[in-house]
């Protein structure tokens, strides 16, 4: 298996963009005033606003997930890769040439 650390990195800044995106976007319309509504409408529209708040604001929450556990994943990729080369070095000194 092959990763590649800095495309990871890469699709974790996304994935941090797209909840930074989904954040903002639940907070606007969170805050939508729907006072301009007549009383039969406004009650629904309060319940509308706040669902798909809350709706925005928990993909927003998944995608911070998303991106936080590509960064785990990037972090126990290198440590591995270190360990595999320290391991590798320590070995070498046993090595030698039979001719």
């Amino acid at each position: 298996m092959e990763v590649v650390p800095a495309s990871v990195g890469q699709a974790s800044r996304r994935w941090d963009d797209e909840h930074l995106d989904l954040q903002s976007a639940a907070d606007g319309i969170g805050g939508a005033p729907t006072g301009g509504f007549t009383a039969n409408v406004a009650g629904a529209a309060g319940r509308f606003t706040s669902a798909w708040s809350r709706f925005a604001s928990d993909a927003g929450a998944e995608c911070e997930a998303r991106a936080d556990s590509l960064r785990a994943t990037i972090q126990d990729y290198l440590v591995t890769d270190g360990a595999a080369y320290s391991d590798m070095v320590a070995l070498a000194g046993f090595l030698e040439e039979v001719r």
